[in-house]
């Protein structure tokens, strides 16, 4: 039998702002607290909202809870807990998400390699409606979730997703941390908050690192499962449009940043593999009388012009800022 002082001890990191939605949370912090492998702290951070701090405190006396001491957003949020991490392994996680009871365990595991710096696992929409038989799984990642032409079992990536991932804390104070003075975006539907981040902040680390220490790689574990909350706001074609504009649009930021060859490296593949594939089984689905196959071809073509006229405008943005050259 495998003993607890076998593993890495871990911090899991839970960011949260919203006070309305404090049973997600809590529904986070509880799956946290069953995990097969216990983390060593669960620190959430609360981002300049003192009655949701309060709250914690005295609903989980468990967790340390503490108050966002950086820039408001997210990243903010996620570098104070960095800071505050004793840890080996720093774990971080939204307040939407609902762990599986082995996700720690599946996570620490891939550490075991020396040359793992950071793992990334996977992440299921978990849908407050019906699932949408248009949806197309390519397009998951405008929730944060896995998405069609990631790996089925452990193998490198490029691109960790913030929402369940693992680095070696070391390297990630080293480094620095994520990226701040990035103004956070909100994404908003019918005048309320639908989604909100910072734009690729995620993939901006994992580039940085595996620059720092080209040695070292990130992996994806399917195993170490997260379900992360998918609003009805979110399961339609507008949010859509408008998150495939925005990433398009960080997706060209990102390459004036760190260059074309890291910042595109894995979006390439994405749309000339992963892509036409999705249309492709639309299209067979089509044939097969399932209405459905014609609304997944059409959410792909909608969703890479959004994309394709986001990457174009922030590129001639850069361009006339001086930033692309």
């Amino acid at each position: 039998m495998v003993t607890r002082a076998e593993h890495n001890t871990i911090s899991v990191l839970v960011p949260a702002w919203n006070s309305k939605r404090r049973d997600e949370l809590a529904t986070c912090l509880g799956a946290i607290e069953r995990q097969t492998l216990p983390a060593a702290e669960v620190i959430a951070v609360i981002d300049h909202n003192p009655e949701l701090l309060d709250w914690v405190r005295e609903t989980f006396p468990q967790v340390k809870a503490v108050a966002n001491a950086h820039e408001r957003g997210v990243v903010g949020a996620r570098n104070t807990g960095v800071e505050l991490a004793r840890g080996e392994i720093v774990v971080l996680t939204d307040d939407d998400t609902e762990a599986e009871p082995d996700w720690l365990a599946g996570l620490e595991s891939c550490f075991a390699d020396p040359a793992v710096v950071g793992v990334t696992g996977e992440l299921l929409p978990s849908w407050s409606g019906a699932e949408p038989t248009w949806f197309p799984h390519e397009f998951y990642w405008v929730f944060g979730c896995s998405y069609a032409g990631l790996p089925s079992e452990v193998a490198p990536v490029r691109n960790p997703i913030a929402a369940n991932m693992a680095v070696r804390r070391w390297a990630l104070q080293e480094i620095g941390g994520f990226r701040q003075g990035v103004a956070p975006r909100q994404i908003r539907h019918r005048g309320a908050v639908v989604a909100g981040g910072h734009a690729l902040e995620d993939t901006e680390l994992g580039i940085r690192i595996g620059r720092q220490w080209p040695q070292m790689k990130w992996l994806y574990q399917p195993d170490a499962t997260v379900h992360h909350r998918v609003n009805e706001e979110q399961a339609t074609l507008g949010y859509l449009l408008r998150r495939s504009y925005e990433e398009g649009a960080a997706k060209a930021t990102l390459a004036q940043t760190v260059g074309s060859q890291d910042g595109l490296e894995s979006e390439r593949r994405h749309l000339l593999v992963t892509i036409p594939r999705g249309v492709l089984a639309g299209f067979r689905d089509l044939l097969r009388g399932r209405p459905s196959g014609l609304g997944r071809m059409t959410a792909i073509v909608l969703g890479i012009g959004a994309a394709a006229i986001g990457y174009a405008g922030a590129s001639l943005a850069g361009l006339l800022s001086g930033r692309g050259k």
